[in-house]
């Protein structure tokens, strides 16, 4: 696969298994607390993911630090919504999230970082589709280590 190829799919990615999962859960279904708060977060990545995927589709890139700023800041909050015990029947949280919480931790830390240069890189002018293609490689990689694959 071409490396134009592989960007577009994971920009396709990340805002479509947002987007999935919120189409089959509403944050109103979850109970109050941390289950609820993540999963609203997580609604809100995958909105400003949607943006940075929109704009690499469009090669207009006005929005896409404004964007990436709000995902450098979710991902910081995102390992305080994972309390030990924190589980329910419509959560697609895999159990590894708890017994290998230093590398969860970690994969948020990523995603904060690749966010972060992907702002820095887009206010400078700089390469964003690469930039765009890091962060959306540490979102696909989270989601296959530590969230349950839809349903088909």
């Amino acid at each position: 696969m071409r490396p134009a190829s592989l960007l577009i799919a994971a920009m396709l990615l990340c805002p479509a298994l947002s987007a999935a999962h919120s189409a089959e859960v509403r944050s109103e279904d979850l109970p109050a607390g941390p289950i609820r708060d993540r999963h609203v977060l997580m609604e809100g990545i995958g909105k400003n993911a949607k943006i940075i995927s929109d704009a690499m589709k469009s090669g207009k890139f006005d929005g896409v630090a404004d964007a990436a700023e709000q995902i450098q800041a979710s991902a910081g909050k995102i390992a305080g919504l994972f309390p030990p015990g924190s589980t329910h029947e419509k959560s697609r949280a895999k159990p590894e999230i708890w017994t290998d919480f230093p590398k969860f931790e970690a994969s948020a830390k990523e995603l904060g970082e690749k966010a972060g240069a992907l702002a820095t890189t887009a206010k400078s002018g700089g390469d964003v589709p690469a930039g765009a293609k890091a962060m959306f490689g540490s979102c696909k990689s989270c989601h296959e280590q530590f969230r349950v694959p839809d349903k088909d």
